[in-house]
């Protein structure tokens, strides 16, 4: 009977963020993006390629365990959103041998950050752009990173699809296809669930959450049937900001803490 032997178990994180930056329209609230945060690899295999931060869980720790390590690690943040999102197990999908990677998605506003991200990892916006049988993501910091994916219906009932790689540039591993799988489990769940308030700050206003949900879901949303949807979910506080030309905009905050 076959044995496995030398299987060497790891964890990958997608950590998904937003932040505000000032738009060159003064008359107009900051501008919200979607960013992911990469690591630079400074050894074989992948020398100098981005990827996701992670490693190998340890022989006395859980796959969650060594996620929320890593996520410290990288953010020095602790109290965040994590969920875990897949299983990757393609027998190649690491030259060094068999592989398998439980992978978790973490949730953060950047505005939050207080410590400096390590040296080697760097922010990068994503950009999705999606057609009946194609995803193109593409990453942009000082460097881009285009990722192409083949999408391809195999059971029409249950609307299930297989995700292959067609190219990817200057990043490593199967670190493609992990990212479009979060960004398709992220906007599954902000359809259904209140998740998209894991990427909020404490105060907000309604036209700066419907920027996000916006940003995350890839199209844009009627105003007044957004409004009356999030209602539920929101209260008003006693703030309100100011931006040139339009009447003060009410801040709120998150019903559910």
């Amino acid at each position: 009977m076959d044995t496995l032997t030398n299987i060497k178990y790891a964890t990958d994180i997608l950590i998904f963020s937003i932040d505000s930056r000032k738009n060159p329209n003064c008359r107009e609230l900051p501008q919200k993006y979607f960013s992911i945060l990469l690591v630079k690899r400074n050894k074989e295999p992948f020398m100098n390629e981005w990827c996701l931060p992670g490693g190998y869980v340890k022989d006395d720790e859980t796959s969650i365990e060594a996620a929320k390590r890593v996520l410290k690690k990288e953010t020095n943040l602790t109290n965040t959103y994590l969920e875990q999102l897949a299983i990757f197990d393609d027998v190649n999908r690491d030259p060094r041998g068999r592989t398998i990677s439980t992978s978790y998605m973490a949730l953060i506003d950047k505005d939050k950050l207080k410590e400096e991200l390590l040296p080697e990892s760097k922010w990068f916006d994503i950009t999705i752009n999606e057609s009946n049988n194609k995803i193109d993501i593409v990453l942009e910091n000082e460097e881009i990173i285009n990722i192409s994916i083949k999408k391809e219906l195999i059971n029409k009932k249950a609307n299930q699809y297989i995700y292959n790689l067609i190219n990817s540039n200057n990043i490593a591993f199967d670190h493609g296809l992990i990212i479009n799988k979060g960004i398709i489990e992220l906007r599954k769940q902000a359809e259904i669930t209140d998740i998209v308030f894991n990427l909020m700050p404490d105060k907000f206003t309604i036209g700066e959450l419907k920027q996000v949900y916006e940003i995350i879901l890839g199209k844009k949303l009627i105003n007044s049937a957004f409004r009356r949807v999030i209602a539920k979910k929101v209260e008003e506080i006693d703030e309100e900001i100011k931006t040139g030309g339009h009447r003060p905009s009410k801040k709120f905050k998150y019903k559910g803490e």
